[in-house]
């Protein structure tokens, strides 16, 4: 049912839009049948093209990207604990967080698209957004909160979004005032002490921002996890006016000890953990099945010296066969043999892209992609966690992108024909735009 309400919301809301020139309308369509995150997507994508003249045309597109953005199934972007990026749960979910299709980072954008067309609005919108509830967490949550994107928007909006009579009362310090006393996490910090550097005051402004952000600074409840995150960046950044107040914060708490460091990669051997470490994460390729593909699959690539197959080698007819044999026991693999469907996928898609990089190009690399294509449309996951489920056809479409082989326009083509509303969509917009995004959206990743 929640599904169907974001699809007549999408539907509603691009309705209303008179219509644009070809490529661009196609999107805008395509954008219809797509979940909330993907649709708001979609409009900024048009928008920041530069290629629609029209000025409410603009606004219209940047407001319905703003209402559509606040459906999105993530609410605010998180990123993974150093050690735990690869071949993890929470490293394809960090991953999926870097394409920046949460609620919070999509409004925050379409906030900052709207500052050079109607700056009033661009406010308006901005104090709609929920502030960012951020909860707690332990050394034991291998992902951090990150709303550097939020807080870059607000500085610019500070900057930008009030008018000299409005500055001369000092409404854009209070503005800023507000939004430093409603801020709850060290995570919150390092991103304010940006906004306060940047921002466009006098001295005895800042100096009353320093002020409460000091106070903020001393008084925060800080968990350990969210601490550890911020100690860094917060040390980086430090300035003579919050020397002393930083000082007291480095007191505050312990920081998070023995994290994790290596994790297991699929093309060489697994580092196990250590004992009693931190965060708490799940490995991948634990399963007997999964261990069993993965052996397999490095016998594909690594001859028994250990050293990488040439091409004539993978050439061979007993290479073939083993591939061939390899495909089979990759077909019979299914979710029941792992601990969740997430797991399965991340995992099966990580085979498929080692297979594209072991297969020449060719009739057997071709029916391969076909394959990929065919396990990503029907995945169960699309429903759970969409932009999880996504990131792992942006990453394939990454991977070929840079090669002269045509698997580039050959995946996007069968993106095209899947039947999918995302991967059509997302079809049509990397033809027209690339991966091109404004660099302030990209600036964080």
């Amino acid at each position: 049912m929640r599904r169907y309400f974001f699809l007549f919301l999408a539907a509603a809301l691009l309705a209303q839009a008179p219509r644009l020139p070809e490529p661009y309308q196609s999107i805008v369509e395509l954008a219809h049948s797509a979940p909330p995150e993907f649709a708001s997507d979609a409009l900024l994508r048009v928008l920041e093209s530069g290629k629609i003249p029209d000025r409410t045309t603009r606004l219209d597109l940047a407001e319905q990207a703003f209402q559509l953005a606040g459906s999105a199934k993530f609410p605010v972007r998180m990123h993974g604990v150093s050690g735990t990026m690869r071949d993890t749960r929470s490293g394809n979910l960090s991953q999926a967080y870097d394409l920046k299709l949460d609620a919070l980072s999509l409004e925050s954008r379409a906030v900052r698209d709207l500052l050079s067309l109607d700056a009033a609005k661009a406010r308006e919108l901005f104090q709609n957004i929920p502030r960012p509830t951020l909860t707690s967490l332990s050394c034991d949550d291998a992902l951090v909160y990150d709303v550097s994107d939020f807080y870059q928007t607000l500085g610019a909006v500070a900057n930008a979004a009030f008018t000299q009579k409005e500055r001369d009362k000092e409404e854009h310090v209070n503005f800023l005032l507000d939004y430093l006393g409603q801020a709850t996490s060290p995570v919150q910090l390092a991103p304010l002490v940006l906004v306060i550097k940047a921002a466009n005051i006098t001295p005895a402004q800042r100096d009353i921002l320093w002020n409460r952000f000091n106070g903020l600074l001393e008084g925060v409840q800080a968990d350990e996890r969210s601490f550890s995150a911020s100690l860094a960046d917060l040390s980086q950044i430090v300035t003579p006016e919050m020397q002393a107040s930083f000082d007291k914060y480095r007191q505050k708490t312990t920081v998070c000890k023995d994290d994790v460091g290596s994790s297991v990669l699929i093309n060489g051997p697994a580092e196990p953990p250590k004992t009693g470490s931190t965060p708490k994460i799940e490995r991948y390729w634990q399963s007997s099945e999964a261990q069993r593909l993965l052996q397999d699959a490095n016998k594909l690539r690594f001859g028994p010296d250990g050293k990488p197959l040439s091409d004539a080698e993978r050439s061979t007819p007993e290479w073939q066969q083993q591939l061939a044999d390899f495909l089979s026991e990759l077909a019979d693999w299914t979710p029941t043999q792992e601990k969740s469907e997430a797991d399965f996928y991340h995992q099966k898609c990580v085979v498929f892209a080692a297979l594209m990089e072991l297969i020449p190009p060719g009739e057997q690399r071709d029916k391969m992609l076909q394959a990929y294509v065919d396990f990503i449309s029907n995945s169960n996951l699309q429903q759970q966690s969409p932009v999880e489920w996504f990131m792992q056809a942006h990453l394939m479409l990454e991977r070929v992108r840079s090669t002269n082989t045509g698997e580039p326009a050959k995946l996007l083509d069968s993106f095209q024909a899947s039947g999918n509303a995302v991967l059509a969509l997302y079809s049509q917009i990397e033809r027209t735009f690339g991966s091109k995004l404004p660099p302030w959206v990209t600036l964080s990743k």
